[in-house]
């Protein structure tokens, strides 16, 4: 969110937006929150809490690693972070990578990062519900990040009934018959459709994905109905 607001010759092509780990039913899953501006809304000040909690979270995951004579300090995931406000497991595997413990992100991830791995460490979440709550109030639409990566795919339809706006439905964990799917249970839903590469790494990688232009309409106008809501 530091990122915006943009140029104001930019403006008009983007759309402030911002991924939020949550809690549904005792597990993890993303939520993309589209619209949200004003910096001192409820929502972004909870989510700095949750932030600066995640410093704690990323010294005792160092400490897991250990066992498995892996030392990695805080310093060097803080350099991998760079200019990152919220420090993540994304940044602790980059370093894995670098210093050769594993080969890939996603091997670390597998071996020890992921949920219920060796040395994964819970973070404490806000819960969808409120998360919803709040993100309505500051004038923004919810989207359901990755929905291939939910524990359950039955989580949409709870996601959905919970108050959702919209599904990811272009992302490289989808494959051509799951956007169809996904797809097909937006419409029937009259959900928004949205797409992202879920773009982590620092270089080499062109990025983008296509998406009707009727999408990025839609998602326009249901911010701006949102906004008009707050406003009356």
């Amino acid at each position: 969110m530091d990122a915006y607001p943009v140029p104001q010759d930019l403006r008009e092509r983007c759309i402030p937006g911002l991924e939020i780990d949550c809690e549904l039913n005792g597990h993890t899953v993303h939520l993309l929150a589209y619209g949200i501006e004003d910096p001192e809304c409820t929502l972004l000040r909870r989510l700095v809490s949750q932030r600066e909690k995640r410093q704690a979270r990323m010294q005792a995951m160092l400490e897991q690693l250990q066992p498995f004579g892996i030392d990695v300090t805080m310093d060097e995931v803080l350099r991998e972070a760079k200019n990152a406000s919220s420090i993540g497991r994304p940044h602790l595997a980059r370093v894995l990578v670098s210093k050769r413990h594993v080969a890939s992100v996603q091997e670390a991830f597998d071996r020890y990062l992921a949920d219920e791995q060796t040395c994964f460490v819970p973070l404490p979440r806000l819960a969808c519900t409120e998360i919803m709550d709040l993100a309505h109030e500051a004038g923004g639409v919810l989207v359901a990040a990755h929905p291939m990566r939910l524990r359950d795919i039955a989580d949409l339809q709870t996601l959905c009934e919970a108050g959702l706006d919209g599904v990811e439905v272009i992302h490289p964990t989808a494959c051509a018959s799951d956007e169809m799917m996904l797809m097909e249970f937006a419409r029937a839903r009259g959900l928004l459709t949205t797409g992202g590469t879920d773009f982590h790494a620092p270089a080499g990688k062109e990025i983008g994905v296509e998406l009707p232009a009727e999408a990025l309409e839609e998602l326009r106008e249901a911010i701006a109905a949102r906004k008009a809501v707050g406003v009356d």
